[in-house]
């Protein structure tokens, strides 16, 4: 606990932009971590979504930018400020967060792997809202460029993974 609580003050003294690259860095290293120990490892078929008939701009504009303001005004505006609205949730940040993240991930089906992982995605996306709200700084946009970056490094991994194949593999 003392070395959780020691990362928390580093995280929250970070200007904002070394915040969100120091999250969204942690978001893929735990991420990486995950699917080298269920894919690779436990040859566990993580399942994601099927974009490949969607012209690329359009999946990247969507990927990128819609996806991250609609999922960080749903899963991290909505429900945090409403659970904090609550007087038993006042004081329980933790049990937000993990009501968060349990919504978030919920709403990514393509696998019960592919849920967990987007859990513990929400669960660092939840932790930069409720570190944002309580600067009384910009916790959307923190939030939102942080799931936005994370989402534009997939894409381009994928992107990159597919052309790839197209062009060498074919």
């Amino acid at each position: 606990m003392k070395y959780i609580n020691k990362l928390d003050m580093y995280l929250r003294s970070l200007p904002t932009a070394k915040f969100i690259l120091v999250m969204t860095l942690i978001s893929y290293i735990v991420s990486y971590i995950l699917y080298i120990l269920l894919v690779l490892l436990m040859k566990v078929d993580m399942g994601r979504p099927e974009f490949e008939e969607i012209p690329i701009v359009l999946l990247f504009l969507f990927v990128a930018i819609i996806a991250p303001i609609v999922e960080t005004f749903i899963f991290q505006y909505l429900i945090i400020r409403i659970l904090k609205k609550i007087n038993f949730f006042k004081n329980r940040m933790v049990l937000v967060m993990f009501i968060s993240a349990v919504v978030f991930g919920a709403s990514h089906t393509y696998s019960i792997f592919y849920m967990f992982m987007t859990f513990i995605s929400g669960l660092l996306l939840a932790y930069a809202f409720i570190v944002y709200e309580d600067k009384k700084a910009s916790a959307f946009w923190v939030t939102m460029a942080i799931h936005s970056f994370k989402n534009s490094i997939t894409w381009t991994i994928i992107t990159i993974e597919l052309l790839y194949q197209q062009l060498f593999l074919g």
